[in-house]
């Protein structure tokens, strides 16, 4: 499948797993040899220029975080496509695809701190949410106000069922009843910041 940038997506989670590791691998080991052969240094002097070896490192993580973004494809599909029979919305799989991308990038443990200390996450962020809500049509707002404008115990229902079409951890630990309160604050402050209410 090609996205709308022309870029062919990975439709397989696993297959973008194994393509992500061997991306790294064969990565690391073509650009560290192309450095060296360059620059005439024998491969036995890695020791010697280290910070070639951490540049080649770096750059193949960053093709193979790449690589492994185009595998998402397949679970952005899944959770579109339950978002939008659960909610009765139209939610662009690209959107939902943004989304998981960005809930991947909040380790659990992140999480698990954030509903431990009750933490007003809007409130960190409403700078960036304001620069957001420039750019959302009145009909992306309606379907936001939608989906914070539910009983929290709903919301974590949903979000139990999100659990099970990703594999998102990051969703079962708000799923979880002991995440009420936190999602109960961030919602109202959410609510406050996009719709002044």
């Amino acid at each position: 499948m090609i996205n709308k940038w022309g870029i062919s997506l990975i439709k397989n989670k696993t297959i973008a797993v194994i393509s992500a590791v061997l991306t790294f691998i064969l990565g690391s080991v073509l650009l560290v040899s192309i450095i060296f052969y360059l620059f005439g240094y024998p491969l036995s002097s890695i020791p010697e220029h280290q910070l070639y070896v951490f540049f080649a490192i770096l750059a193949s993580a960053a093709l193979a975080s790449f690589v492994y973004g185009r595998g998402s494809k397949e679970r952005a599909s899944n959770a579109a496509k339950f978002l939008n029979e659960s909610l009765g919305l139209e939610l662009k799989e690209k959107d939902i695809w943004k989304v998981l991308r960005t809930v991947e990038q909040l380790p659990p443990p992140v999480i698990n701190k954030y509903v431990s200390m009750n933490i007003n996450v809007v409130e960190e962020f409403e700078s960036q949410i304001e620069n957001y809500k420039s750019q959302l049509t009145d009909e992306d707002l309606l379907k936001i106000k939608k989906i914070i404008e539910m009983p929290v115990p709903e919301l974590q229902n949903l979000l139990e069922k999100l659990y099970l079409e990703t594999n998102l951890e990051q969703f079962k630990i708000l799923a979880d009843p002991t995440a009420e309160p936190l999602l109960a604050l961030n919602l109202q402050e959410l609510k406050q910041v996009l719709f002044n209410e």
